[in-house]
């Protein structure tokens, strides 16, 4: 007897929760998350030892399919065999559910339970996107910028579905590939402990916003082309500074692309520093 793959379903729901919170919680909670796009690994004992599943991106011409896989500690001790099971059902449920008028990309991160050197032996490339975790400290004086003349900075707390909905239209302008932010995203993540953004306004008009973590993460900073070279950004990111230093905070971090120059000198000169990098593999796949 050798292990298996099935499909996630309801009665796996605990099994899930103990192996892996994270996907657990996706999966109970997040709309964008499907019972059919979860696979999970039994080992001979009819144990489950792994689940994988697939986070769908966004980009104009092509979909994007981010592979996921989490393991416990006897399927890390079979990785290699795990992977090898677990791929071809992640790769059947990407051609499942993609568009079939759009290429469709397979991306997958580098920097987790050595996966590099198996998603490389599939045909990834490491040419897709590369992202920086942008580390600041607040424990010294933040940097102080005047409000730009003409805008207004509150609470944005998006109570209504109208809301909800207006800010991800608008965010999606601004984030494409892997990370990006759905409404179920949006809204699973407004369930969560503490999310707080700060949005900046032009009478009633969203015109630039930030994201703030009980993480410390300052993080999906956007503005408005013609707002922009103004100093909201930096104004934006001073009050992320202050609301986690009240929250007891006093370090921050930000998942910047390598593509956005202008965002990762903008945190440059606000102190940040950039000790980790990260890669997602991609595979373009007919």
């Amino acid at each position: 007897m050798s292990m298996i793959v099935r499909p996630y379903s309801s009665d796996l729901e605990d099994s899930v929760m103990k192996l892996s919170h994270k996907a657990w919680a996706l999966f109970k909670h997040n709309k964008d998350f499907e019972h059919q796009k979860m696979s999970c690994v039994f080992n001979e004992d009819s144990k489950l030892i792994t689940v994988g599943y697939v986070r769908q991106g966004i980009a104009d011409d092509y979909n994007v399919m981010e592979i996921v896989i989490h393991v416990n500690e006897e399927g890390s001790e079979r990785i290699d065999e795990v992977r090898k099971i677990i791929y071809p059902s992640l790769v059947d449920i990407c051609l499942a559910i993609r568009n079939p008028g759009k290429k469709t990309k397979l991306v997958a991160w580098d920097d987790f339970d050595g996966d590099r050197e198996f998603f490389i032996e599939q045909g990834f490339s490491s040419s897709y996107q590369k992202f920086y975790f942008a580390k600041q400290s607040l424990s010294e004086c933040i940097p102080k910028f005047k409000m730009p003349s003409g805008v207004t900075i509150r609470h944005h707390s998006m109570k209504t579905k109208e809301e909800r909905v207006k800010y991800t239209e608008l965010e999606k302008q601004f984030y494409q590939g892997v990370v990006n932010r759905s409404i179920n995203m949006l809204e699973w993540m407004m369930g969560g402990p503490e999310l707080h953004t700060i949005g900046a306004y032009e009478g009633e008009e969203l015109v630039g916003s930030v994201m703030c973590w009980q993480t410390g993460a300052v993080e999906r900073l956007f503005v408005i082309p013609r707002w922009r070279n103004k100093g909201l950004s930096e104004f934006l990111i001073t009050k992320a500074f202050e609301y986690h230093l009240k929250n007891g905070r006093i370090n921050v971090e930000t998942l910047v692309n390598e593509q956005e120059k202008d965002k990762l000198l903008l945190l440059e000169s606000m102190g940040y520093s950039f000790p980790v990098k990260l890669e997602l593999l991609a595979l373009d796949i007919q």
